[in-house]
């Protein structure tokens, strides 16, 4: 299947607007990039919707992307969405279209995916040859079309707070896994047993591609649904979500009954002007903050449940 790649490209603040528009025209998940990385983009490739098209964008943006097959006629209904969002924030919203077969993704990854190390643990694809020291735990990973690679500093939080917290024996949710990046590594430190959802049909193939890649069917089972419909029907010691901040606001309630004192949600992909809603949620829920990554305008928090 080849595939429509449609990236937004817009100010921080409208980052969750249109994170949620791709999810109800049917993405199931968008990755979020810096905004260092649109300065790849060439102005021909680009056209606004209609409210607003100034020749530069004049404050800091970054790119929302989602993936859509090829067939997918959703055009006209993303315009008028993003005509709302922009007079709703003051903000221009820039759209590239890209056509994308797989054989061409795979190979752009190859190009500059490569090696490297967050704490104890070594994210590699499965393309490259790596001499793994004693000390290291190996996280094998080719991320296909789902979000979840380690280079975004919001999976690179997670990573941080999984290497950090996790002992060994827990049972973890990985809410919105991805590429599973998250739950591998969970489960090489020593985690029992893990229960990973996506709603991105994309993304549950991809994850359990991976899953099985690392030999570790066994410990991690991938499911498709909403983890905010599911998660009160789930038990967890530890909570992964590497999502955006509104499903985490979402998360937060259901995720302070599943968990029992002392256990842990590590939530990530917040953008800064949102940590306020997640840090009230978080303690009106029960939870006490622990820690706070950042980097750039991200945010990711450790938080424990009292």
């Amino acid at each position: 299947m080849n595939w429509k790649e449609i990236s937004v490209l817009t100010g921080e603040i409208c980052v969750e607007a249109i994170a949620d528009i791709f999810n109800k025209l049917g993405s199931g998940g968008v990755i979020i990039e810096d905004p260092q990385a649109a300065g790849r983009y060439d102005k021909k490739d680009i056209w606004f919707a209609d409210s607003v098209a100034p020749d530069v964008l004049d404050y800091k943006f970054v790119i929302v992307k989602a993936y859509f097959p090829e067939d997918t006629n959703i055009l006209d209904e993303l315009k008028s969405h993003l005509e709302s969002v922009q007079q709703t924030f003051n903000m221009t919203c820039k759209v590239i279209i890209n056509e994308v077969k797989n054989e061409d993704w795979e190979e752009s990854w190859k190009e500059y995916y490569h090696t490297f190390k967050i704490g104890r643990l070594v994210i590699k694809p499965s393309w490259e040859d790596y001499q793994l020291q004693a000390s290291e735990v190996l996280i094998e990973i080719d991320p296909g079309m789902a979000f979840g690679t380690g280079i975004h500093a919001s999976t690179r939080f997670c990573l941080k707070f999984i290497d950090q917290y996790i002992k060994g024996g827990e049972k973890i949710i990985d809410a919105g896994c991805g590429s599973g990046i998250l739950s591998i590594g969970a489960a090489r430190l020593g985690a029992a047993r893990i229960t990973a959802m996506d709603v991105d049909d994309v993304a549950v193939k991809i994850a359990r591609e991976n899953i099985k890649l690392n030999q570790l069917e066994n410990i991690i089972e991938v499911r498709t649904g909403d983890i905010t419909e599911k998660i009160e029907h789930l038990q967890a010691d530890i909570i992964l979500a590497n999502i955006t901040a509104d499903i985490i606001n979402l998360l937060i309630p259901g995720a302070a009954k599943v968990l029992a004192p002392g256990g842990y949600f590590f939530g990530s992909g917040i953008i800064d002007s949102c940590w306020p809603g997640v840090k009230k949620q978080l303690e009106e829920n029960g939870f006490e903050i622990e820690r706070i990554l950042k980097d750039t305008d991200w945010i990711g928090v450790a938080a424990r449940k009292i």
